[in-house]
C-alpha cells in the first residue's frame, strides 16, 4: 500500500485530499487538514515520501459491464473513450474494469488496492452499495448512466425521461395511440424511459391492455417473439412499438420478418441510442430515435473526478445530458 492512501485511510479522506495538504495545492478546510497532518505523524511520514512529481498524476478507475462480447461501436466504449481522452488531459492513464458476472465489488476493492486516484463505475447495484460508500469515503467516485437511489454521489446521465416523452409525443403526433412497450429489465435508465412512455399516454388519455407492456427482469430469458406474440392477439394489435434498448432491436426485427410483418408497413418502432445498435444489413440510419452521447457522458465523469479533486467538499451533483431526436424511415404516419 503507498503511503499517501495509508495517510488518506487513517485520516478517513481521499487521496487528492491529502494530495492538497501536502503539495498546498488546493482549497482543503481547517478540519481536513487537521486530520491529514495527524495522520501523517502517527504513520511517521514526511510529505517528501508522498509528493508525485508534476508529470505523472496516476490512474483512474473505470469500472462497467461489457457482456459478454465487446464491439468498437458501443455506448460502453464511447463512455471509455471520452474518459480516457479527458484523463490524458490532466496526465492520467486508466484502468478498465469489466464487472459483468456480478464482479463489481470485487474490482471496486482491487482497484483501490492498486491506489487509483478516483473511479468511475456504471453501476448495476440494486440494493445498498456499500462497496460503493466505502470507496467514496477513499477517492474521488463519478457515478454514470446509472442512478442508484439509496446512494448520494456524483452522475453524470442521459435524459431518459424527456427522450421517452419525445418518442411518444412524435408516435402520438404521427396518429398513433395503440403503442407497446418493450424492455428488458426496469433498472434505472430503462424505469425512466418506462416512466415517460406511460405518462404520455395518461396525459393523452390513452388506456392500453397490459399485455402491450412486455419488460422482462433482466435475466437472458427475455424472449422478444413470445412477448410480441401475446401483443399481436389482441384484438386491436399495436400499430408501433416503444423500444426501450437497442439491443433487442435486432431481434425484434427478426421476430416480425418471420410473422411476415415489416417495419413501418406493418408497424412503426421508435428506441433509444439506435447509432449504438447491431442491425442488419440495410437497417442502418434507420430507426426514428434519440441518441445519447456515450463519449460526452464519460467526458464529463472524468471532469467531475478533477472537480472533486480540486475541491474536496463539492457537494454531489447530476449532470442530465438531453438526447437528440432524429426521424428516420421507421414510423409511418396513420
Amino acid at each position: 500500500m503507498s503511503k499517501l492512501l495509508e495517510v488518506a485511510r487513517l485520516a478517513g479522506v481521499s487521496k487528492a485530499t491529502v494530495s492538497r495538504v501536502i503539495n498546498n495545492s488546493g482549497p482543503v478546510s481547517s478540519e481536513l487538514r487537521q486530520k491529514v497532518l495527524d495522520a501523517m505523524r502517527k504513520l511517521g511520514v514526511q510529505p517528501g515520501e508522498m509528493k508525485r512529481t508534476p508529470a505523472s498524476n496516476g490512474v483512474l478507475g473505470i469500472i462497467m459491464p461489457f457482456g459478454k462480447q465487446i464491439w468498437s461501436h458501443s455506448f460502453g466504449i464511447d463512455i471509455l473513450t471520452g474518459a480516457e481522452e479527458k484523463a490524458f488531459e490532466e496526465n492520467c492513464l486508466i484502468l478498465l474494469g469489466n464487472s459483468n458476472g456480478g464482479r463489481e465489488k470485487a474490482l471496486v476493492e482491487s482497484m483501490l488496492g492498486r491506489g487509483v486516484e478516483g473511479l468511475v463505475v456504471m453501476s448495476t447495484e440494486r440494493g445498498r452499495p456499500d462497496h460503493l460508500e466505502q470507496a467514496q469515503r477513499q477517492v474521488p467516485l463519478v457515478l454514470v448512466d446509472q442512478k442508484i437511489e439509496s446512494f448520494s454521489a456524483h452522475l453524470v446521465r442521459g435524459d431518459n425521461f424527456l427522450g421517452a416523452v419525445a418518442l411518444m409525443e412524435h408516435l402520438i403526433g404521427q396518429g398513433h395511440r395503440r403503442i407497446a412497450l418493450l424492455s428488458p429489465d426496469t433498472h434505472f435508465s430503462y424505469l425512466e424511459r418506462i416512466r415517460g412512455y406511460r405518462q404520455t399516454l395518461r396525459a393523452n388519455g390513452i388506456r392500453l391492455p397490459e399485455t402491450f407492456e412486455a419488460i422482462g427482469d433482466g435475466g437472458d430469458n427475455y424472449d422478444v417473439a413470445a412477448r410480441l406474440d401475446k401483443m399481436l392477439r389482441e384484438k386491436e394489435r399495436p400499430t408501433a412499438l416503444f423500444v426501450a434498448s437497442p439491443g433487442l432491436l435486432g431481434k425484434l426485427i427478426g421476430a416480425l420478418h418471420r410473422r411476415g410483418l415489416r417495419i413501418p408497413d406493418d408497424i412503426s418502432v421508435v428506441t433509444f441510442d439506435e447509432a449504438y445498435a447491431a442491425l442488419p444489413e440495410g437497417y442502418e440510419n434507420f430507426f426514428t430515435s434519440i441518441n445519447q452521447s456515450g463519449k460526452l457522458a464519460g467526458s464529463m465523469a472524468v471532469e467531475l473526478l478533477f472537480r472533486q479533486r480540486r475541491d474536496p467538499e463539492l457537494a454531489p451533483q447530476e449532470i442530465v445530458l438531453p438526447g437528440t431526436f432524429t426521424a428516420r424511415r421507421s414510423v409511418r404516419p396513420l
